[in-house]
């Protein structure tokens, strides 16, 4: 994973948690936010979502296991460098 994201320059990811159940991690300098951060701009809610969907869908066509993301906190929330994301896989 953190291979892919480095080859198509979709941002610095670090994965914080992994299991059978989830991942954690956080992504920095993405395209959502890259332009927007230090600039004074807040959002409330999730903001990346074209972000976490793409990382489910990665990590969907790596495992053969449907999974969700879910973006857990905005840089332009919480003023952090990163956002962070948990990607659930579906149990049957």
């Amino acid at each position: 994973m953190k291979t892919l994201v480095q080859e198509y320059n979709l941002g610095k990811i670090d994965i914080t948690d992994s299991s059978d159940e989830i991942i954690q991690l956080k992504l920095a300098d993405h395209s959502s936010i890259k332009d927007l951060i230090n600039k004074g701009i807040k959002t409330e809610g999730s903001f990346c979502s074209f972000e976490a969907g793409l990382l489910a869908g990665m990590v969907e066509r790596m495992t053969n296991i449907h999974c969700f993301a879910q973006e857990v906190n905005c840089s332009l929330q919480t003023g952090k460098n990163y956002c962070e994301f948990m990607i659930v896989f579906q149990k049957d």
